[in-house]
């Protein structure tokens, strides 16, 4: 995401977006099981300001927020189990399934303190 938007802001432009990542740091046992836990891109993450600064991007700000994601995730799990008949019918049984494995690994690493929930924001030089 970050390459990305690089290269398609303008000078001086400013990228405010969220990121889940590795926490830091982890040993490689633990990066695995967050690799494993967590969204496909996760792996390799663990230094977003540095990865910012890599890109180009400068006035970088990360400010921590997985204790609010972590309460999303418990929400978004408690939503879909209460409405798992009318998601059900609205969506492939496998899919179903797959979302609600996905937002429980999510959890189950930010509760063993492997993944973090970062707002970044910076400016492209």
């Amino acid at each position: 995401m970050l390459r990305a938007s690089h290269a398609v802001l303008k000078k001086g432009g400013i990228l405010v977006g969220y990121s889940i990542h590795l926490a830091n740091p982890l040993t490689a046992e633990q990066s695995s099981r967050a690799s494993d836990l967590g969204p496909s891109f996760v792996s390799g993450l663990e230094d977003p300001i540095g990865l910012a600064k890599e890109i180009g991007f400068v006035d970088i700000t990360v400010k921590d927020v997985t204790p609010h994601f972590r309460r999303t995730c418990l929400t978004w799990i408690q939503a879909m189990m209460s409405m798992e008949g009318e998601l059900k019918k609205s969506l492939d049984q496998g899919d179903y399934e797959d979302e609600l494995q996905s937002k429980s690994d999510m959890l189950l690493g930010i509760e063993e303190g492997l993944l973090k929930r970062s707002l970044i924001i910076c400016r492209r030089q």
